[in-house]
């Protein structure tokens, strides 16, 4: 059994995703660009959606959860960010490969307006 002087803070490094992210296609209708920053030790997402109808242009900033390779690494190779943006949620799960980010996002409606929910994956290098 763990006690509660045994549980310690784990710290994922996440230094090397910080920057700006943009997306390597062009007409993208969901995010345009993504800007991940550092707060009090927390990984920030500022998104930049495509202001299309469906996706809003400015997503806000969310705090992520970071995700390291296996419980005994310290390096971050992925995060999950979720938004609320009132008329639908967003969640984006993102991993790392060879330098890129890959975004996988599921978006649900909630405003009634009978718009099928919809997946989307797509692919970002660091300005």
């Amino acid at each position: 059994m763990i006690t509660e002087n045994q549980i310690t803070e784990t710290r994922i490094d996440f230094s090397h995703l910080l920057g700006t992210w943009i997306n390597t296609y062009d007409a993208s209708k969901n995010i345009g660009s993504f800007k991940l920053t550092a707060e009090d030790n927390q990984l920030i997402i500022s998104v930049n959606g495509v202001d299309n109808g469906v996706s809003p242009g400015e997503w806000g900033t969310v705090i992520c959860k970071t995700l390291a390779y296996s419980p005994e690494k310290d390096k971050a190779v992925a995060f999950i960010a979720n938004y609320d943006l009132n008329f639908m949620n967003a969640s984006l799960s993102v991993n790392t490969n060879k330098g890129i980010l890959i975004i996988a996002g599921s978006c649900t409606f909630k405003d009634g307006s009978g718009r099928s929910d919809y997946f989307f994956r797509e692919f970002y290098f660091l300005q």
